[in-house]
């Protein structure tokens, strides 16, 4: 059968393997990678189950996960903050995924819990995907709370302890680590090359972005899977195009190593941005290899979902729309302001407010086509107080904007209060679109 986008493959396979069906998997490339029959190498697929980190320290870009498992027909997803994390919220998923971030404050937020928790996860099977900061998070290191986080015997290129020139974007370049620094030598698109290694077989060259992502040297049983091979005419160099070249080039870009029965994938550039249909592949690949190592000894990860009347689920898309309508208007208008704020390491712009409505908002209309939404952990009175108070936060903004007031404390609390309210809304959306487990 035909498929009209890398997608469509993915989102039919994985459909089937919600209803109950038997597909396997070789992992190598051209037709009858994912078949009904089983061939020498290949392995069974079975439906995962996914939890996405989207608690203290994370940025926007665990969106790029949702949009990635959305449309591949990965619904079965968690969303999991530090505290579910210490918990025991990876009780009974397959896979974890951490995106891009303020490393530090993630390790921060997570904890000797948090990294214990996700340590024994990856331990009994479980496949640990980390993208950005959530590679920088599992690599071996001796600075406080890193060192709690060694799963990967993993060596950074782009660290120094004096800092290089910069060229461009000064609030992009770098972070302090320790007596060091953490440099990021480019940004944007930039050229891989994968080295034949099953899953990736036959994945070769193509292109991923990367915003701070590391450059890797694997060492003591750690694979490299593939390499950093040029820059390409969208990559802007933050430093001298010579040091730049010295840092990446011919360094590892992905690589992959083994915990106790689980896995664990790091991943320098977003493989998961959805401008990369190609590398977003790569992601539902790993899934497909590596995926199904864990036990699920404990399925109860999500609770039993209830479904509101269809007239509760109508009044409550009607509040959430005008909610989100409001905020969207008065979030485009600060984008017109030239402020940014520095949160912990990181810099957020005006820009990042929108990403997170803007993601709730094109998924509206499909809640509204299924009538009856369902829910667990979140009540809608949690969504509809979260999305208001989100609403007053950006107008008070705009006025202390208007004032020349400083907004860095709001804008502290208006992104984690964006986080939270998008994690909850994304959660009753995939337990209300996806096929039955």
């Amino acid at each position: 059968m035909a498929f009209a986008t890398v997608y469509e493959q993915y989102a039919a396979a994985n459909g089937r393997l919600a209803r109950g069906d038997r597909l396997f998997f070789t992992g190598r490339g051209g037709q009858g990678r994912i078949s009904e029959r089983k061939s020498p190498g290949s392995r069974q697929l079975r439906y995962p189950r996914i939890g996405i980190f989207t608690g203290g320290g994370t940025s926007h870009s665990w969106l790029w996960f949702v949009d990635l498992f959305d449309r591949m027909g990965f619904h079965d997803l968690s969303f999991l903050n530090e505290i579910n994390v210490q918990q025991g919220g990876l009780a009974g998923l397959d896979v974890m995924a951490i995106s891009g971030g303020d490393t530090f404050a993630i390790a921060t937020a997570l904890g000797e819990k948090g990294a214990g928790e996700i340590k024994r996860f990856i331990e009994n099977g479980g496949l640990y995907i980390g993208s950005c900061a959530g590679a920088y998070l599992a690599m071996n290191s001796s600075k406080s709370p890193l060192n709690l986080f060694n799963y990967a015997a993993v060596k950074i290129t782009n660290l120094s302890k004096y800092l290089p020139q910069c060229r461009e974007m000064p609030n992009k370049f770098s972070t302090a680590y320790g007596c060091c620094f953490v440099f990021h030598p480019v940004r944007e698109s930039i050229g891989l090359r994968f080295n034949g290694t099953v899953p990736f077989a036959g994945a070769g060259a193509l292109t991923a972005p990367l915003y701070g992502g590391p450059a890797m040297i694997a060492c003591d049983g750690t694979k490299t899977l593939a390499l950093y091979e040029a820059f390409t005419n969208k990559t802007i160099f933050l430093v001298d195009e010579a040091l730049a070249y010295e840092t990446l080039i011919g360094k590892a870009a992905a690589v992959r190593t083994n915990l106790g029965r689980g896995r664990i994938y790091l991943f320098g550039p977003h493989l998961e941005h959805p401008h990369y249909p190609e590398a977003n592949r790569l992601i539902a690949d790993a899934i497909f290899w590596d995926a199904g190592r864990s036990s699920r000894s404990n399925p109860a990860h999500r609770l039993k979902s209830e479904k509101l009347t269809e007239s509760d689920s109508r009044d409550l898309i009607r509040d959430l729309k005008r909610e989100l309508s409001n905020s969207r208007i008065v979030a485009a208008g600060l984008e017109l302001s030239p402020i940014r704020w520095l949160i912990g390491a990181k810099y957020y712009e005006p820009e990042k407010i929108r990403v997170f409505l803007e993601s709730m908002w094109r998924r509206l209309k499909v809640l509204e086509a299924q009538g009856q939404l369902s829910t667990t952990r979140w009540t809608p009175t949690d969504l509809r107080s979260w999305a208001t108070e989100i609403t007053s936060m950006l107008r008070l903004m705009k006025n202390e904007l208007d004032q020349n007031h400083d907004t860095l404390a709001l804008a502290d609390r208006l992104f984690a209060l964006l986080q939270k309210l998008t994690a909850a809304f994304h959660h009753l959306y995939f337990l209300t679109t996806s096929l039955p487990n």
